[in-house]
């Protein structure tokens, strides 16, 4: 009888670590979490900078294109020159666009790693040892 009291205190010294590295596995996953989260929000906010200054440079780009290319246009030749111009502008837009939503695109899923690892640890506890 004087066995089952030490087999319990191994049984709960057994689980006590058995917690600890459940604790110290969430703890992990998280972390990665928050990093993938905070790597985002970087990603994001530099995607949405670039977007914003080329869309402000190309404006202005095309800005002053049109007006120089009008003012050396002969009167007769300035509808043509505008419509030239416009053109010009849309398809330009369209290129920067389509590059913008490319790039935007091209990245795999978000959390990719974070997902990755509790799928390993998913396998690891459903199978036997």
């Amino acid at each position: 009888m004087a066995a089952l009291p030490s087999m319990l205190q191994d049984l709960g010294g057994a689980a006590g670590r058995l917690g600890e590295h459940a604790t110290d596995l969430v703890k992990d996953r998280v972390e990665l979490l928050a990093l993938e989260l905070r790597e985002e929000r970087i990603r994001s906010l530099q995607m949405l900078m670039l977007g914003l200054a080329g869309t402000l440079l190309f404006l202005t780009g095309i800005g002053l294109l049109v007006a120089a290319a009008l003012y050396a246009l002969p009167a007769e030749w300035r509808l043509a020159g505008l419509v030239v111009a416009a053109l010009t502008a849309l398809v330009a837009g369209s290129l920067v666009l389509c590059s913008l939503r490319q790039r935007l695109g091209g990245r795999g899923t978000p959390f990719a790693q974070s997902l990755a690892e509790l799928e390993k640890d998913k396998a690891c506890f459903s199978t036997r040892n």
